[in-house]
């Protein structure tokens, strides 16, 4: 039992992110079926992209778009014939999940990293249960996982037993003392595979704490958001905006190490001033690129999500 006290926030358990799935259904709305047959989704925001699928192709009558044309099948058959679509009752939704060394910090309750998968398996599984086809790409400076989307709840548990895996392994190498930063280039190189595999009039979230977020990254999310409805959680860290009142304190970041002395109130200062133009400088960026911006620290509850 101690032990189980003891790795609960800081490795995640074989069922902490599918059983998610029982707070996710409180806050799902079913569609009624008159709503269904008309609309591509229960959303209240407009969706980029065509939003539209082919379902069959019959014989051309007057008054027919002409571009919607099926030649193939008309040479086949010597009669023109043209294309019909349905609405796609299934809008897709990305889950860009962070798991870089910088996101596995944490001083009360719970990792970082295990928060952004809490909110991103929880978001998830709001998806599916809406009836959306759910995918995911995972990165690390050791790993990219990329999962397409699908309404497929065995796919989806997949996506999660990797989150799950992935996200173990990299806390039993810290364990170890196996510790290793790499460049920022992680995170654009993400966003750069996101857009290549994403479908226009997708749903993409991003959980990061954006320790990575540079140039690259905010021409990424740009390009994403102009067909895309792209939404960023930032998650955060009580301990990264304000040190204690007292006492010196060791602070790394992977390569070299730094004393705070916590007792002077210039040097706390200084501390949070630090942190807030992170923030704000992630915040300005991230509405110059049209993405939503939602603040998630390691000590909120995402039921309030």
């Amino acid at each position: 039992m101690k032990q189980q006290l003891k790795k609960k926030g800081i490795w995640l358990g074989k069922m902490e992110l599918p059983d998610l799935i029982q707070l996710a259904s409180k806050k799902v709305t079913s569609v009624s079926p008159k709503n269904a047959s008309t609309l591509g989704g229960p959303y209240l925001t407009k969706l980029k992209g065509r939003g539209m699928e082919f379902a069959e192709a019959r014989p051309y009558q007057p008054g027919d778009d002409v571009r919607h044309i099926d030649w193939r099948v008309t040479a086949r058959t010597g009669r023109t014939h043209t294309k019909l679509f349905r609405e796609e009752r299934e809008r897709p939704v990305m889950l860009v999940l962070d798991q870089a060394l910088p996101m596995f910090f944490g001083s009360r309750q719970r990792l970082k990293s295990v928060q952004a998968a809490r909110i991103a398996a929880l978001l998830g599984w709001r998806a599916l249960l809406r009836g959306d086809r759910v995918g995911g790409v995972l990165f690390s400076e050791q790993m990219h996982r990329e999962f397409r989307p699908r309404v497929d709840r065995r796919h989806y548990l997949r996506l999660l037993s990797n989150i799950m895996t992935e996200h173990n392994l990299v806390v039993d190498r810290m364990n170890e003392g196996e510790w290793s930063f790499s460049s920022n280039i992680l995170f654009a190189e993400a966003l750069r595979r996101v857009r290549q595999v994403v479908q226009p009039g997708s749903l993409v979230y991003v959980f990061s704490d954006f320790s990575g977020f540079d140039a690259e990254c905010k021409k990424h999310l740009f390009q994403l958001s102009k067909q895309n409805q792209v939404e960023a959680y930032l998650i955060t860290d009580p301990l990264e905006k304000d040190t204690p009142t007292s006492g010196r304190y060791a602070m790394s970041d992977g390569k070299t190490t730094a004393w705070v002395n916590a007792g002077n109130s210039k040097t706390r200062q200084i501390y949070t001033n630090i942190f807030e133009q992170h923030q704000e400088r992630v915040a300005s960026e991230l509405r110059l690129c049209r993405v939503s911006l939602n603040i998630l620290s390691t000590v909120d509850n995402v039921s309030a999500v």
